[in-house]
């Protein structure tokens, strides 16, 4: 049974149309899917095989929807297997390069990475060399730099070193030169892991089929027909290839509309559809044909009328083909200007209230549209106080949700102990709910604790997290917030261990658990449980959907793919708009609407530089490294000149930028079918009021819309931006509150802070001359051998499974004091001999072997001046060594180099504990002598080795040394060279021993567990 459709004449005419090259304008909402699914349809009940029709689009979700439909309306046919071929552009090319790659020296079972690798494989990219034209300070700005020009150099079927600077070049070819050479380490990147990105698939298939016409004519032969929907969205790249098969006359189909391109942020080139005719002439080279869709079966007159006026704004005043309502009905256009982002959010939710109580409205049926990410917070605010079910289904949104929020926090405190930010978010939280006064013991603390304040010897401040692991819990008399605090550290502490033994998305179900997240939300009213359920279900998704490139899902990767999302500049990339079928109400941005509706549509913050946006620079080469210069672009004829006056080439790209904020406000408004609301605000926290948007006057000016409120004057700047206003509780120590005290240290500051040294001013400026100067360094290297650190050959010997968890698939660890004592100790001897130390060394970069913690009693420094070793300077101290031993590279730092006698070296490792029973500690000195005896130290060769231990937490010191002779030497060589082999193995089985007892990975070490169980 064929479905029932019932054509309009301008749908006919598109359906009956030779097969010949066809541009087919379609307007929002015409019926463009059910048209070309009828053009598809006719085409082979003329006799056409399904198998030769070829079907593509943009997007997953569309090439799904149109092959659903072809099923549908040809039912016998895929019955029988025989189906139309349909796929995305990226699919398509994936397609050739899986059948003809090899001939561009790409495998068949390439991996293809999203926006969200992208960004992390450029943020490694950006390696350690110099940069001297762009500010990697800002290094979250630089990635965006580099993924916008990487993927602009792409979208123009370029290599980043088809890239060329003038001789000579100005200030922003040397900054594009910087970002083009973090583009080649990306490139080199790729390359190593067997990785492709999107735009690389298109480039590569365009050469296959451009460097082997062969090839082209093979695939162009397999079809009689093909139909590209969404056409306005493709690239120039993409467009070539297509030239490349399906030129010179093929009946090719290409649907779309020129005022719904709004990716051109995304490579998007309004050239492809306009330049259509001539890119993809008839045969005899005459001009494709263009037929038009102008009858809108979604939306109501009213709102056609608006949509007609917004194109009029696009088109200087000339509404071309303009939109027509398939059928009289009733709609509603209102519009408001209000006083505050509050005022205009509050109505919002009082409106939709009242349409759901008064029609009956479902929430599900309306939506609000966003044309920035920062505009959400106000009116998510006004939902929530409203007890309105609402889903954010921005992902960069969605991390800023209250219950999200918290549950990302535990996630960050788990993974990066040092987070204070996060923890202090969960201690002021609902779950603790602890005061600024009950923090501010452990802030003490911590203040106590600064480098160069009490400590003198300290060099690395401590965490927040560190204050509550050494806090005390009180013996008697216990508060309310000592309970919290001794409730969270045992919480915290299970959850740790639980991270080194559960799956990512099993983790986030147990934090939730934990933090009793369900009980929370099936505690609150029926909408706001919805609501957050909804939230944390999409968080839950997230998590399940990401996986690495390499490795299991680890819990940093995740957070660092997350810090992707938060960022406002590539949030709205990254995310795909997929709304849930719970009854709630979507918020997003107007990018991810595209190709949704709602039967009402609410769009906020018309506000004059807000919607359409204001530029800073627009997309202009000559000032921003971050765009292509326009000769290197396939649509540079297309192009605003550059040429003239600054004002005037200003003034054309000024131009150019709105017309593409007036097409996305066209997207916006076409969004709804019966109610249209568009509304804006005098203040929404800015320093000056703002004036209405282009866009509320010309609704203003369509007849039939109705005014909901308009404030003719700004009046005073609001106090409170928010709509509901924070409530602080009692605090013991700001009896006014900690706002009061804030504002009162503004309006009166102090004198500047003590340690503030003008005279230091000249000495950083010069400095920064002289860096600035350095010459760059080379090219970048070839990936580097497997490395490990001495360290890490130590907890090879003593237990491979200990080194395995800490090296090779690292799990989280505990924080421990004690591994802080120990570099406090060391740094406490390196400044009695007036050694240096780099400040990156402080921290272990593993669990230390060869020692067990000494008496807290005891100070090992103490212990130190008192040994044989404290009045005598010795030749090296802090000095690196750098090994090669059976392929791999071994680091270590030997802590003090003595010398009794011209020519004997005496090798020492201080050790701030006691003396363990631990027979591979030794290798730590067997790698250090390795390398003295090699010539490693120093680039000196001593005639005679002694090396020990000097272990500091027994008083009197306790010393462990060896004679390193010629056999100790060739046994420890031989040891060294069995470990290291062993590094690069598959096999790392536990070794249960005493120091089990105090693993960081015990609860997921079955025999590990087993001898401490036997009490070892």
């Amino acid at each position: 049974m064929t479905v029932a459709f019932a054509p309009t004449a301008e749908q006919q005419r598109i359906i009956d149309h030779p097969l010949e090259p066809l541009r087919v304008a379609a307007g929002a909402g015409t019926g463009k899917t059910a048209t070309v699914v009828e053009r598809l349809a006719s085409a082979i009940g003329d006799g056409l095989d399904p198998e030769a029709a070829l079907g593509i689009t943009f997007t997953n979700k569309a090439a799904g929807e149109l092959a659903d439909r072809l099923r549908y309306r040809l039912p016998v046919l895929a019955a029988e297997g025989r189906e139309v071929e349909v796929s995305t552009y990226h699919g398509f090319a994936l397609r050739i390069l899986t059948e003809f790659g090899a001939l561009v020296g790409v495998e068949r079972d390439l991996a293809v990475i999203g926006p969200g690798y992208v960004r992390q494989l450029l943020h490694e990219s950006v390696g350690s060399e110099p940069y001297r034209h762009i500010d990697i300070t800002a290094l979250a700005h630089r990635i965006d730099d580099a993924a916008t020009l990487g993927a602009q150099v792409a979208a123009n079927l370029l290599d980043p070193g088809n890239i060329v600077a003038p001789d000579p070049p100005d200030d922003t070819w040397q900054q594009r030169m910087e970002l083009i050479r973090i583009l080649g380490n990306y490139q080199d990147t790729k390359r190593r892991l067997g990785i492709v990105d999107f735009g690389d698939l298109i480039r590569l298939a365009y050469r296959v089929v451009h460097d082997h016409p062969d090839i082209a004519a093979r695939i162009r032969a397999r079809y009689r027909i093909v139909v590209l929907d969404e056409y306005q969205d493709t690239d120039p790249g993409q467009r070539r290839l297509l030239q490349a098969i399906f030129g010179a006359g093929f009946p090719i189909t290409a649907v779309g509309d020129a005022d719904q391109t709004i990716y051109e942020w995304r490579g998007a080139s309004l050239d492809n559809f306009i330049g259509f005719v001539h890119h993809f002439p008839r045969a005899g080279n005459k001009l494709a044909k263009t037929l038009a869709l102008t009858t809108n079966r979604r939306s109501g007159p009213t709102i056609l009328d608006v949509a007609n006026g917004i194109r009029g704004l696009l088109h200087g005043g000339v509404t071309r083909d303009p939109l027509r309502p398939a059928a009289t009905v009733d709609d509603h256009v209102g519009y408001g200007w209000f006083r505050t982002a509050a005022d205009e959010a509050a109505w919002i939710a009082g409106e939709m209230w009242r349409l759901h109580v008064e029609h009956g409205l479902a929430w599900r049926d309306m939506a609000v549209l966003f044309r920035r990410h920062r505009s959400i917070a106000p009116v998510r605010t006004a939902l929530a106080a409203a007890d309105i079910p609402f889903e954010v289904v921005s992902l960069g949104g969605l991390i800023e949700v209250p219950e999200v929020a918290d549950v990302h926090a535990w996630l960050r405190i788990l993974a990066r102990p040092d987070d204070s930010v996060a923890l202090t978010r969960i201690l002021l939280g609902s779950r603790y709910r602890l005061g600024l006064g009950e923090v501010a013991p452990l802030a003490r603390w911590v203040r106590a604790h600064e480098p160069g304040r009490h400590d003198p010897d300290l060099e690395v401040p401590y965490p927040l997290m560190e204050a509550v692991d050494r806090w005390d819990e009180p013996d008697t008399d216990a508060t309310a917030a000592d309970h919290a605090l001794i409730e969270f550290r045992w919480t915290y502490r299970r959850l740790l261990a639980d991270a080194q033994q559960t799956t990512l998305v099993e983790l986030i179900r147990r934090i939730i658990d934990a933090i009793d997240g369900w009980t929370e939300v099936a505690a609150m009213p029926a909408v706001a449980g919805l609501t957050a359920r909804l939230n944390l279900y999409r968080f839950l998704d997230l998590a399940e959907g990401w996986s690495p490139l390499a490795g299991r899902p680890s819990l940093e990767g995740f957070l660092g793919y997350l810090d992707v999302l938060a960022d406002e500049a590539t949030a709205a990339e990254l995310d795909t708009a997929t709304v849930g079928g719970e009854d709630a109400v979507s918020l997003l941005t107007v990018h991810r609407a595209k190709g949704l509706e709602w039967d009402t549509v609410f769009v906020p913050a018309l506000a004059k530089n807000v919607f359409p946006s204001k530029s800073f620079g627009f997309d202009d080469p000559r000032g921003r490294p971050r765009w292509l210069p326009y000769e290197f672009r396939l649509d540079a004829d297309s192009l605003p000149s550059l040429d003239g006056r600054d004002d005037d080439v200003r003034a054309r790209l000024q131009e150019r930028h709105r017309q593409g904020e007036l097409r996305a406000a066209y997207v916006a408004v076409t969004r709804a079918k019966r109610r249209l609301f568009m509304t804006g605000a005098v203040w929404d926290r800015p320093m000056r009021p703002y004036d209405p948007s282009e866009l509320l006057e010309l609704v203003r000016r369509v007849d039939g819309t109705k005014q909901i409120a308009w404030v003719a004057e700004p009046g005073d700047r609001p106090d409170a931006p928010s709509p509901v206003q924070p409530i602080d509780g009692p605090d013991p120590h700001f009896e006014r509150g900690w706002r009061d005290l804030l504002r009162q240290a503004v309006d009166h500051p102090g004198p500047p802070h003590p340690a503030w040294d003008p005279d230091v001013e000249p000495a950083r400026h010069q400095l920064t001359l002289m860096l600035d100067n350095l010459p760059t360094g080379p090219p970048p290297a070839p990936p580097p051998p497997p490395a490990t650190s001495v360290t890490g050959l130590v907890t090879l010997a003593s237990c491979p499974q200990r080194f395995y968890w800490n090296e090779v698939d690292p799990l989280p660890r505990r924080p421990a004091s004690w591994l802080r004592r120990g570099a406090e100790t060391h740094r406490r001897i390196e400044l009695h001999h007036q050694g240096v130390r780099a400040f990156a060394d402080l921290e272990p970069d593993a669990p230390p072997t060869g020692e067990v913690p000494g008496d807290a009693r005891i100070d090992p420094f103490a212990v130190f001046r008192r040994s044989r070793f404290a009045d005598v300077k010795p030749r090296l101290t802090e000095t690196p060594i750098d090994l090669t031993l059976a392929g791999v590279r071994v680091r270590g730092r030997i802590d003090a180099v003595f010398e009794p006698e011209l020519g004997w070296w005496e090798i020492i490792d201080w050790k701030s504990g006691r003396r363990p029973d631990d027979p591979s500690a030794v290798v730590q000195l067997q790698a250090y002598a390795t390398a003295a005896a090699r010539g490693g130290v120093v680039g000196d060769t001593p005639q005679r080795i002694s090396a020990g231990f000097v272990y500091l937490g027994s008083d009197p010191a306790e010393e462990v040394l060896y004679r390193a002779d010629r056999a100790w030497l060739e046994e420890a060589e031989e040891r060294l060279v069995a470990l290291a082999s062993r590094v690069t193995g598959d096999e790392f089985e536990a070794t249960p021993s005493a120091a089990c007892f105090s693993c960081d990975f015990l609860n997921v070490c079955g025999p590990g567990r087993a001898h401490v169980a036997k009490g070892g």
